[in-house]
């Protein structure tokens, strides 16, 4: 098989007119290898231009968070004798875009790199975690407000202070929290985790405490940070009995999905345990302007931020861009997808509803 060096790169990206910007970096990249031709999906011929330069294209990228309205069927897919590479930020959910076995038969190989904004995630996860242990919100709305602290700012009753030597569970292990977990390590924090994924032996070489079950976990935690990903299996699975396990006064932290929280069981628990959250996901967005969540004086509700960021988006698809250059030249893929990801994630969407 010939490799970039060989010959010149023949690239395709898929965008629209909104995400032109944010492929520029990832773009620049491909060019220095060869040549791209941008299609945006607003025309109405878009997809006859794709079927014309399918024939020698050797990788197809598409624009971050975007699944183009069309699906690669075999015929398509038998138009592009060169194509050894897609790539783009699916959120995991690509499979109404593309057939992975299809593209397996076909020594294609599938980049999705939706764990690329994982640093940017977990890193609001922290910055939201220290903003509930001092309450610096309600201080800063304070002095906006023209006011002045109380003779003491301590939140007597509440988890509070300092993170150095909190107790620290980690509801699922997945990319989120493992990148949380980094970040923590020179806090010393006592840090346990619950994931099915992982054993007692794994956690143990992690310097995880491993607990086996979310409520056993809550009742080793002041702080309760969820990376549990939306699954069929993982829906509303932070519960009442999961919350009555957090100690009075506890820190949650939610930045994957408001669908593996039972919701009502969370507002019970603002309202009568005295737990503090910060939450970045809802089940209804953008919240509407009512909504209790957006005014509790316990809750520090953001507009699902926490990886919307340009940056972030730039950054996934220059990964994107990365990984396909790597398989052209026989080199090691940090971002590609499997049929496991593809099964995990079917009948759900991306807000973690299941599909009708």
């Amino acid at each position: 098989m010939s490799t970039v060096s060989d010959q010149k790169l023949q690239a395709i990206i898929l965008s629209d007119a909104w995400g032109t910007s944010l492929v520029e970096r990832g773009r620049t990249l491909l060019e220095s290898k060869g040549s791209t031709a941008i299609i945006t999906v607003d025309s109405s011929t878009w997809q006859e231009e794709l079927r014309a330069k399918l024939p020698t294209a050797d990788v197809l990228l598409v624009r971050p968070w975007m699944t183009p309205s069309m699906f690669m069927s075999e015929t398509l897919l038998d138009l592009a004798p060169r194509l050894r590479a897609i790539g783009g930020t699916f959120d995991n959910r690509f499979t109404s875009f593309v057939s992975i076995e299809a593209l397996q038969r076909r020594n294609i190989r599938l980049i999705d790199t939706s764990r690329s904004m994982t640093p940017s995630v977990a890193e609001f996860a922290l910055t939201q975690t220290l903003n509930l242990l001092r309450d610096v919100p309600a201080a800063i709305a304070l002095m906006r407000a023209g006011g002045w602290k109380r003779t003491s700012w301590d939140n007597f009753g509440y988890v509070y202070g300092d993170l150095a030597g909190k107790k620290v569970g980690l509801a699922g292990y997945g990319s989120i929290n493992r990148r949380y977990h980094e970040l923590l390590k020179g806090f010393g924090c006592k840090t346990a985790v619950y994931d099915p994924m992982l054993d007692k032996t794994a956690a143990q070489k992690l310097g995880l405490t491993h607990t086996a079950s979310l409520v056993e976990l809550a009742a080793a935690s002041e702080i309760f940070v969820v990376g549990i990903p939306p699954l069929r299996s993982s829906l509303r699975h932070i519960n009442k009995d999961v919350f009555d396990a957090l100690p009075l006064g506890a820190i949650l932290v939610l930045v994957s999905r408001m669908a593996v929280v039972d919701e009502n069981a969370l507002w019970e628990a603002i309202n009568t345990r005295k737990l503090r959250a910060a939450i970045d996901v809802f089940s209804a967005e953008p919240v509407p302007p009512d909504a209790p969540y957006r005014f509790h004086p316990n809750v520090l509700a953001t507009p699902h931020i926490a990886g919307e960021a340009v940056y972030c988006h730039e950054r996934c698809f220059t990964d994107a861009c990365i990984d396909a250059l790597a398989v052209l030249e026989r080199g090691e893929l940090r971002f590609e997808a499997t049929p496991v990801d593809a099964s995990m994630y079917i009948g759900i969407d991306a807000m973690g509803r299941v599909k009708q």
